[in-house]
């Protein structure tokens, strides 16, 4: 990474604008060109417009992206000479003009030939691990919480349907790094205002940087920074080709000032409006959302989140204690299945966006579609996964759920309630593999089928949609079932700690009275130090999180909010120690990217004598303990 001190400036760096020889006074409209010579933008666009498409004074060419964006120009006339009245914030001398947006257009061809070679390396990476040459991306799994169920009576018990995507794609060591990924569309929306100053503004600026190397020539990148008004730093979207990765890290070290107030929704929405009107688009798609603070008002961005494309995933980030944890991760939910990140430290901002980085170039399933059918009267009554579904209203024997992606190395697990009704022995019961077997004098019938579960997606590198092999439900139907079988299945029942534990911090959060909140907890912690997989690693993590006692009610209610969100999504993001459970959901990917920005921002001899980052000191469960 080029630090900011580092970045080579012009010895021929005057005070006049050598266009029109006036003083180029703060307040004025000013261009500086890649090659940091820095000029009225008005005498610029007069230039560029009589076909001078050189710098006046090193005669180096202007980018092609600035000269359209100066031939379009019309300029109001301008008084170089005349001294403007003080501006309170610095941030707003750049309100005085807009540049417009131009967007550099997907390139199809390049596009589809990286398919093709993403294509060839999976069957590489496939056959170097003398694997099946079919070997899906995604494979299914389903639990029921009994073995058995009295066949003459009704229950209502506990499903379970697992998705686990493939890791085979995916090589040691920091080598994936290297591997091209899908392209992606990446618009980062930044806070500016007054609080960010000082080390938090340079360590964002750093973080800023660290992104633009990352991307590649397919990928593009938008920045917005916004304080009480919004500003497009990129200029649209663009293509992060050598020549634009320059221009964009020069803007981020030196175009973007730390002043003014705090207004999200003027950032957040001309990040949206960059999404909606895209005249090409690549697969992938998402807004980062950053701020360390509060909206100077109230404001409802209901409405705004509803036009963010579909597909395109908003992740907030709430930069120290101050923010509003409760909105970005409202912000996040709406915004199609995103993440919410409580950065603690302010040093961890780096960490914090090279993790979500880490998922987004990992991502290997879009638009799923878990179609679950039960059989006869059985019915799933309730659901307790955050994802959307259809139907809405239950009871209902057909389910679809919705998720938007899913990324190497990821885990979704669906739980639900299943009402099982009652069975008549009297009357002949359509089974698969029925079998009669006595045994102990004992009659019972053998696992019969009541439903099965299909997954559709898609395939983000070729677009094409790939439907898994059915999955089918067993369940033993007989008048008394062995113990054994009225057992609850422990993988079921961590699952079920998990799903309850997001709902009731959600509750917690959402009441007011700062006692009544601990006490949802501390029953909750109850509830699974009683459950059967009371002892198992996670869960006992799960115990120690909910137990923890914070500084203060804002770092309790950030730290929660950032726990909630993990445990209710299972998507890993940055999270402070005291959120040790969330560890788990963090994929290789997401840790690969975290070291490899560790490494590159710090000398190798600090590397050395520091602690490990947050994100190995919480215990991470097998494979990732163990890399």
């Amino acid at each position: 990474m080029l630090p900011t001190s580092a970045i080579p400036t012009s010895s021929n760096t005057v005070d006049d604008c050598s266009i029109c020889l006036n003083v180029l006074a703060p307040g004025l409209p000013l261009l500086t060109l890649s090659c940091n010579h820095k000029y009225h933008l008005n005498c610029l666009a007069s230039n560029v417009q009589a076909q001078n498409k050189e710098c006046p004074l090193c005669r180096a060419p202007i980018d092609a992206s600035i000269v359209q964006l100066l031939t379009s120009r019309i300029q109001p006339p301008i008084q170089p000479h005349i001294t403007p009245l003080p501006i309170p914030f610095p941030s707003q001398i750049r309100a005085a003009y807009n540049i417009p947006s131009v967007e550099d257009p997907v390139d199809e061809a390049a596009v589809r030939a990286l398919f093709n070679h993403l294509a060839s390396a999976r069957q590489a990476a496939i056959a170097s691990a003398n694997t099946a040459s079919n070997l899906p991306l995604i494979t299914v799994s389903i639990t029921l919480e009994y073995g058995a169920q009295i066949s003459h009576e009704e229950s209502n018990i506990y499903g379970l349907v697992t998705l686990q995507a493939s890791s085979a794609i995916l090589p040691s060591n920091n080598e994936s790094l290297a591997l091209p990924h899908a392209p992606i569309d990446l618009v980062c929306v930044v806070d500016q205002s007054g609080s960010m100053s000082g080390e938090k503004m340079r360590l964002l600026k750093q973080t800023l940087v660290y992104i633009v190397e990352q991307l590649n020539d397919l990928d593009r990148l938008a920045i917005i920074s916004f304080d009480t008004q919004a500003y497009d730093r990129s200029h649209g979207l663009k293509r992060m080709n050598q020549q634009n990765q320059q221009i964009l890290t020069r803007t981020i070290n030196y175009d973007i000032p730390a002043g003014g107030g705090t207004y999200i929704g003027c950032g957040l929405e001309m990040g949206i409006n960059l999404f909606t009107s895209r005249r090409t688009k690549n697969s992938l798609g998402a807004l980062l959302l950053l701020t360390d603070g509060q909206d100077n008002l109230q404001h409802d961005y209901s409405q705004l989140m509803e036009t963010l494309p579909e597909g395109v995933l908003c992740h907030t980030f709430g930069y120290g204690p101050d923010h509003t944890a409760s909105l970005l991760v409202q912000l996040a939910e709406k915004g199609n299945g995103g993440t919410f990140t409580y950065i603690d430290q302010v040093q961890a901002v780096g960490s914090a966006f090279a993790m979500t980085l880490g998922g987004l170039f990992s991502c290997i399933a879009q638009q799923l579609r878990v179609n679950i059918e039960f059989n006869g009267e059985y019915r799933i009554s309730h659901v307790h996964s955050k994802h959307e579904h259809e139907p809405k209203k239950l009871p209902s024997n057909k389910i679809t759920f919705k998720l938007n992606d899913l990324n190497a190395d990821e885990k979704r697990n669906l739980v639900f309630q299943l009402h099982v009704p009652k069975v008549n022995n009297n009357q002949q019961v359509e089974m698969d593999n029925q079998q009669i077997i006595s045994q102990n004098e004992q009659t019972f019938f053998d696992q019969s089928t009541i439903g099965q579960v299909i997954v559709t997606y898609v395939e983000p590198n070729s677009n094409q949609t790939i439907t898994t092999n059915p999955v089918s439900f067993q369940l033993i139907r007989m008048d008394q079932p062995s113990a054994d079988l009225l057992q609850v299945n422990y993988t079921l029942d961590i699952q079920r700690n998990r799903v309850e534990t997001a709902r009731e911090i959600k509750r917690a959060m959402d009441e007011n009275d700062y006692q009544r909140s601990l006490a949802i907890l501390k029953a909750q912690v109850e509830k699974i130090k009683a459950s059967v997989s009371a002892q198992d690693p996670f869960c006992q993590l799960l115990v120690k999180d909910l137990e923890y006692r914070y500084p203060s009610e804002r770092d309790y209610r950030s730290s929660h909010q950032n726990a909630y969100m993990q445990h209710s999504s299972e998507r890993g993001t940055y999270a402070p120690t005291t959120n040790a459970s969330a560890a788990q959901y963090l994929s290789y990917p997401q840790q690969q990217q975290a070291t490899h920005f560790q490494q590159n921002q710090l000398p190798p001899m600090y590397i050395q004598q520091q602690m490990p980052p947050p994100y190995v000191q919480q215990q991470l469960p097998p494979p990732y303990a163990q890399q």
